[in-house]
This record gives C-alpha cells, structure tokens and sequence, in this order.
C-alpha cells in the first residue's frame, strides 16, 4: 500500500490497490486522479447520504471462494431510493464491483469482451430509444439484448451521482445524471449498462445473496445478519398531524399515513408529502402494519406496508391485498386472494421459455395462468420506494403448485417474484391469536393451491396400473395354460315350427327341444367349459336357445342361455347394425364325465323359416371377461378422481 498527500489538504490519501486510478480524500473530499507518485486535483466529491448501509471502506468477504476487500464507493441516488457501488479489490488485485440496493446485492466485473461498436448507443433518458445496428428501437422492459448473452430489460432508471470515496478504477461527477439500463438472462444472470460513459459500459455478473458474500469488518455489526435491527420511530403525518410508526427507517422510502392517505419521502428531513391517495380504508385489512408472522421457513418478519389493488375482467372488479413483510437482511410478500394466502419473494433472473407457454425456473416447469392489469387503489404503511396514488402494472403468472412465478411490469421495470401458497391453518397459526381470530376460511380455490384431487389421480393411476398390468400377467398365463379342447361340434338348422316370437313353454309354443350325441368331458372338476353357437346366415332375426349340459350318468343338468341375434339397416340416410351372429357362454367348474346338449330354441322366423346354425363345446377355456370386468372395476374411480382434479382446476382464481 502506498500512501499520497492530498493536493487541496495534504492530508494522507492511501492507494491500496495499484490500479486505483483515482481517489476521494476523506478528509476534504478532494477527488484526484494518481499520476505517478502524486495526486492530481480534478474535482470535490459530494457529501455522502447515510443510507444505512451496513458495509463501509475495509469490509471484506469471499464470494464463491474469491477474497475481496471494499477500497472504494460511488453512490447514486435514483427514483427507488439509494444505489452503492461498492468498489472490492479482489485477493489477485483485480477490480470487481457490489451493486446494493433495496437489500439486494450485485458482484459484477467490468466486461471488456464485447467490442464497442456493438454496445447500443442511447438518445433521450426519459423515454430512451436504443441504436443498435443500424436499427433504432424505443426500449421497455421485457426487452432483449444480445451482448454475448442474451439479455432481458428488467429496469430503467436514471441516476444522480451523489458522490464517492476511496479509491476508484474510474472517474465521477458529483451530480452528474446518467441512465442505467439493469439486465438479466435466464441463466441467472445480471447486468448493468452504464450511460455515464460514451460508450456505455457493460457491468456482467450474479445476483448475490448477502449471507453468500461472508461479510466481515461491516460499520453495523450489530444488524447484520439479523443480530439486532435499527429501532422504529414515530414520525408525525404532515397531512393529518396522526402520529406514525416508521417501522423500518433502514430499508423504507416513503410512508404512507393509514388515516389521510399522504405520502410522505422519509428520505427528506422535512419529510415532504409526494403523493396522496384519495380513499383509505382499513376494512379487509386483516394483517394491521406491524403485525409479526412466523411462517415455518421463512424468516420470521413483520407487516410495514399494506397495498389494496384491483383489475377489471369483463366489466367485472376483482381485488386483493398485498402485505410489505420486512425481515432482517430482506423483505417480501404476503398476498392476500380470496381469504386464499401466498408468501412471494423477489426472484433472480428471468425465468426461461419453455414449449407450450410455460416458463422453467429452477428446473421447475410453470404453465400460464393468467394476464392482468393492476390498479394501486390505495396504500398504508412504508415502503421500500416512493409509492404514488394510481400506480398501474401489468401481471403475468405462471402455476405450478403449490408454486407460482408472477412478472409486474411497468413502463421503467420488470419485476419477478416467486410465490408458495400458505394453508389457512399454517396462516393462522403464523400470526397473533387476535389476529388470527379475523382471518376467513377461503370458500374458493386459491390460484396455486394443491390440487389434492390431482395427487389421488396420480395415486390411483399408478394404482391402477400396477394392478391391471399384474392381472393381464396372470390373463396371460391362463390363457398359455388353458387346453381349449373342442369335445363337440355339430351343425344343425333351426325350423319355425310355433306363432313367431312365442315364448318357450307358451300354450302357442311347440316344443323343438332336441339333444346331441354324447360326448366325454376330460380332465379335473375345476375346469370350465364353453358353449359357442353361430348362425352365419341370420339376418334382421333372432335365435334364442335355452340350453343345458346334462351329465349321462347323474343327470345333473347346468342350464344357461345364447342368444344369436343381427339386426341392420338405414335410418335417416345413415347405416346402422346391432347385434352379433355368434355367442357364447361359459360353465365354470364342470365335473369330467360323459355329457350331451339340450337345446330349446324360440325365434322371429315365420313359420316354416328358418337358420343353420354351429354349435361348438370346448372343454378349459380361457375367458377374457374376468380381465375386462377387473380392469373397469379398478379404472372406474380413476375416472371418478379425474372429474374431480379437473373440476377443482377450474375453479382456480
């Protein structure tokens, strides 16, 4: 480390890092740029804000197992609050910087890879338009870039320069304005282009979690990491004189009053009103600001801001609450749908595209559910931003539950959060016994709610599966194993000798019974037989035959009956049939012994008319029906928990 003298003060001004080129005297703000062994004065750096930061010139970390050292500080100040650059030397000397804002925080490095004429220029910082290749585009978020990624705009901003210390790679202005455009890819991810420098300069990295930096040597160490957190304090409305609670003075932007609707900057000692709603109302409100929630895995936190919004859909205006939860080292939300609850947290990134309108975050795959337009109709508490009355934005979500991912897009920023729906039971349970004694059980089905119907499907599916699949083994090998040996085959032909259609045994029926020769049934008394008659000429007839196998020996008899039956025809110029002209029917359990076939048969013939027809007797004959009848008692409830899945699903909202 070398140390240099201020050329304004003489006061000592330390170089740490050899590639500092410039630095901020700390004891007159003289910024200087090192020439050889000297400073050079070039400008004075501006007062800093305390914007509560915990970090500070000489903290230290690791990320993903680099070492690095804070040397230095740019801060910005932009329409959400603060903005940190946070300078690190890295353990090699190399430069990389930390982006912090609203709790978030950025490692990124300067890429030098992309060559300069494919940066895309600007014109214009309130509505930018962007060059790039010849073609000149007005940007908005949800954009994409190619700068040897593919990039996605999350956010537009434009940034003053409040001032800087220590000691820095480049130069700055203290209040110069420049537009920042902020990046993500669906890898993951960030980047920022800087509009302060012709051209731009692209700063590439990752989102990064502040227990992943490993922090030491912090100017709080009593509130990082959750160890203690900066007191509330009273502030009194200047719309209505009520006195309010700043729950969160470290992490707020504005504070709007529960009683008048005013909106105050916090960032402002005098604490300037910004913007006013016109209605407040505290009915629906079931989580008042400061209420605690202990959710189980999630931090425990507090409710600072409360957001009522609103859509229209077909002239129709649904509403829902948003609850600003802040926890030490975050923050997130409760979103209140139909008495229905999902905690949301800010989400790194863009989630991917994926076939079929789906999107695939974390190896998850999230189907679209729902686009919408939503109204800000009013706001109680604090807030990480300077909310404002008539805040619109567009939604987006996409389900996989109990998940879901939502995109709120504005005219300056694309924001993405993940959700995981809260049972009322766990909601319950999560906050105070007054409070929770408010909360309404939802009578609707909220829009990422389990589908329980759904888990027994699949239950039932694989149930169904295993089981069908176990039968058709033992189907099969009944089937292999079965001797299916004809004992008998004849061929006769039927004679309408009674008043057609007369019933058997009628007064007007005669008798036409008639039995076959005998024939010998092998093999053990647990095999079945079957009876096969087809009448291959019988057409628009019947032919119903009461039979019996009748054992020569016992005379025991085993009736059943078989019907031949075909019918066609043409009905308003379309063919139709029914009926077959073969049956079939099975005896189970038939002892071995020597049998014959008594057949009685009625029939619409006229009189004098008449069919052949084949009669057939097989001994040990495999039957499929057992298989079928199986199988629809074993589908039959899957179909039944199908209806119900697909009727819970559409009465998501």
């Amino acid at each position: 480390m070398s140390e240099l003298s201020c050329p304004n003060c003489g006061a000592p001004v330390p170089i740490i890092n050899k590639a500092s080129v410039y630095a901020v005297c700390s004891s007159c703000k003289t910024l200087s740029l090192k020439k050889d062994v000297n400073l050079e004065k070039i400008g004075t750096a501006g007062e800093l804000a305390d914007d509560h930061s915990i970090i500070q010139l000489g903290t230290q970390g690791n990320y993903n197992g680099t070492p690095f050292r804070v040397i230095g500080r740019i801060q910005l100040k932009f329409e959400l609050g603060f903005w940190n650059e946070w300078h690190l030397m890295e353990g090699d000397g190399s430069s990389a910087w930390l982006g912090e804002a609203q709790g978030s925080y950025y490692y990124t490095k300067l890429n030098v890879g992309i060559p300069t004429d494919k940066i895309p220029t600007l014109e214009g910082d309130e509505d930018p338009i962007v060059i790039t290749s010849g073609r000149r585009e007005r940007i908005t978020p949800g954009d994409s870039f190619y700068l040897g990624e593919n990039w996605t705009l999350k956010e537009i901003m434009k940034a003053t320069c409040i001032g800087g210390e220590g000691e820095l790679p480049i130069g700055f202005q203290t209040g110069y304005e420049a537009v920042l455009l902020d990046l993500a890819s669906e890898d993951g991810l960030f980047g920022t282009l800087d509009y302060s420098e012709s051209p731009a300069l692209l700063f590439s990295g990752n989102f990064s979690p502040l227990e992943e930096l490993h922090l030491t040597g912090l100017r709080q160490e009593e509130v990082a990491y959750g160890q203690a957190q900066i007191p509330a304090k009273s502030i009194e409305c200047k719309g209505c004189g009520a006195s309010l609670n700043q729950f969160s003075p470290d992490f707020s932007k504005s504070l709007a009053c529960e009683y008048c609707g005013s909106v105050m900057d916090t960032e402002s000692d005098d604490l300037k009103i910004i913007a006013k709603f016109d209605q407040v109302s505290k009915d629906n409100v079931l989580l008042p600001l400061g209420t605690p929630i202990k959710l189980p895995n999630f931090p425990e936190s507090k409710v600072i801001g409360v957001l009522r919004k609103s859509t229209e859909v077909d002239d129709e205006t649904y509403t829902w609450t948003d609850y600003l939860l802040r926890y030490r080292g975050g923050y997130a939300w409760l979103n209140e749908n139909g008495d229905n609850w999902t905690y949301f947290e800010p989400l790194p990134g863009v989630p991917k595209w994926a076939p079929g309108l789906k999107r695939i975050f974390q190896k998850r795959s999230y189907k679209w559910f729902a686009n919408s337009d939503a109204n800000t109709d009013f706001a109680l508490g604090e807030f990480y931003w300077k909310v404002s009355a008539g805040e619109k934005a567009q939604l987006e979500d996409y389900i996989s539950p109990p998940y879901m991912i939502s995109s709120e897009r504005t005219d300056k920023e694309l924001f993405w959060s993940k959700g995981v729906f809260i049972p009322f039971d766990t909601m319950k349970s999560a906050v105070p016994l007054d409070t929770a004694s408010k909360l309404r059980k939802p009578e609707i089905v909220g829009v990422c709610e389990p589908n329980p119907f759904k888990i027994r499907l699949i239950r039932n599916l694989w149930v169904a599966a295993a089981l069908t699949a176990v039968f058709l083994v033992f189907q099969v090998y009944g089937c292999i194993k079965a001797k299916n040996q004809v004992v008998y085959e004849g061929k006769f032909k039927y004679v309408q000798t009674s008043t057609p259609n007369a019933e058997i045994g009628s007064s007007s029926f005669r008798d036409n019974s008639f039995v076959t020769d005998v024939f010998e049934l092998k093999g053990s008394a647990n095999e079945n037989v079957e009876i096969q008659i087809e009448a291959p000429n019988i057409d628009n007839k019947y032919i119903f035959f009461s039979a019996a196998l009748i054992n020569e020996d016992t005379d025991t008899a085993y009736d059943t009956s078989i019907e031949t039956s075909y019918y066609h025809g043409v009905d308003d110029g379309e063919s139709w049939s029914e009926g077959s002209r073969s049956d079939s029917k099975s005896l189970a359990e038939i002892p071995p012994g020597r049998y014959y076939l008594r057949l009685e048969s009625q029939s619409d013939f006229p009189e004098g008319w008449g069919s052949v027809y084949n009669v057939k007797i097989i001994r040990d004959v495999m039957s499929p029906a057992p298989f079928f009848l199986f199988s629809i008692f074993l589908w039959l409830p899957l179909i039944y928990t199908f209806f119900r899945s697909y009727s819970f699903e559409s009465k998501r909202v």
